[in-house]
C-alpha cells in the first residue's frame, strides 16, 4: 500500500520535472527564433558536447518552428482567399430584397 502511493507521488513529481523540462526548452527555442530568426546557425565545440548537444536541439527546434510558421502563413493566405471568395459568392447570390 505504501509502497503504491509512494510510486504515484513519484510518477507524478516526474511529470512535473518533463514538462518543466519541455517549457523551457520550447521558451529557449521561441527566444532563439525571436532573437535570430530562422537562419540561427548551430554553434559546436567538442571541448563542451553537453552545451553543443543543447545548441543543437535548440538549433533543431528554431527550424522546426520556422517550418511551421511558413507552413502556417500560407495555410492562413489559402483561408483568406477562400474567406473572400465567400464573402463575394454570399455578396452576389443574396436575396435582392436585403439589399
Amino acid at each position: 500500500m505504501l509502497s503504491t502511493n509512494v510510486l504515484s507521488i513519484l510518477s507524478g513529481f516526474l511529470e512535473l520535472v518533463l514538462l518543466a523540462g519541455l517549457a523551457l526548452y520550447a521558451g529557449l527555442v521561441v527566444v532563439r527564433y525571436l532573437t535570430y530568426g530562422p537562419r540561427l546557425r548551430p554553434e559546436v565545440d567538442l571541448r563542451d558536447p553537453a552545451h553543443s548537444s543543447e545548441q543543437l536541439a535548440v538549433w533543431l527546434g528554431v527550424n522546426i518552428l520556422a517550418l511551421a510558421v511558413r507552413a502556417g502563413s500560407r495555410v492562413f493566405g489559402m483561408l483568406s482567399e477562400a474567406s473572400a471568395d465567400v464573402g463575394d459568392w454570399f455578396l452576389s447570390h443574396r436575396n435582392p430584397q436585403t439589399r
